[in-house]
């Protein structure tokens, strides 16, 4: 696959981020659209394509103008990625100094076996700091390794997305969105993981349960301190197990 520079590539999930980014880009732009997502061994991985689809179905069904610019989503299993060791030793040089999860690393070797220049990562502003994916983007933009992504959603929060939506007409849209890490039986978000704490603190509380709400909340002191005392413990003995039990809740 080479990259063809008429059109706007994008990591899409099925998540708020990035099919928010996907809808602007298709309703406000006359851009070309390919969406690319790698299949990771990930408890919602079937569930996001899931999502993915059923999204697909209703934009079109919604909007037929953008079919034609909205191009199939490409599909690429991690397994068949190969590895670069120029990636890997520079990922381990930046874990020294800051946490960075696998995916960057998966995501770069992506880039670099299809040749793509740039691509959308998206990742929206909280409400009162940057989340801590833009802080790294922003944090390695120049290395190697980060040097393909673009985050076009510094600037917005999950908040102000949902309004933009509203306003112009797909926030029914929006809201088939799958953030959840963990989903239960494909019904209700955990509560428990990064993106479900990352949705309440955001003021989208409302697309979780009750039950996983009160969950959520009570989990926060101890997410927090395992967000803040990371790069301080990432060698104990406590730290260990959690990244071995907890690492994809959290």
């Amino acid at each position: 696959m080479q990259e063809i520079k008429d059109r706007i590539n994008i990591f899409w999930t099925g998540g708020q981020d990035s099919t928010f980014r996907l809808m602007q880009l298709l309703t406000t732009t006359s851009e070309i659209v390919q969406p690319h997502y790698v299949i990771r061994h990930e408890d919602s991985t079937g569930f996001e394509i899931e999502t993915m689809i059923r999204i697909r179905r209703a934009i079109v069904r919604k909007f037929p103008d953008v079919r034609s610019r909205f191009l199939p989503t490409i599909y690429t299993n991690e397994d068949y990625l190969p590895t670069y060791k120029e990636i890997d030793e520079e990922i381990n040089e930046l874990r020294k100094i800051k946490k960075v999860n696998d995916q960057y690393q998966i995501m770069s070797r992506y880039c670099k076996k299809f040749n793509i220049k740039e691509i959308d990562v998206c990742y929206e502003r909280d409400i009162d700091t940057l989340p801590g994916d833009i802080r790294l983007c922003n944090y390695f933009g120049k290395t190697n390794v980060f040097k393909s992504f673009v985050n076009p959603l510094n600037e917005i929060t999950k908040r102000e997305c949902y309004q933009f939506a509203r306003v112009n007409g797909w926030h029914d849209i929006l809201k088939m969105t799958s953030f959840c890490r963990r989903p239960k039986i494909k019904i209700d978000a955990c509560g428990v993981c990064g993106p479900c704490y990352d949705a309440m603190r955001n003021g989208l509380g409302f697309r979780l349960s009750l039950k996983s709400r009160i969950k959520g909340k009570i989990l926060i002191p101890f997410r927090n301190y395992y967000r803040n005392s990371y790069s301080k413990h990432d060698n104990t003995w406590f730290f260990r197990l959690v990244k071995r039990k907890l690492e994809h809740r959290l």
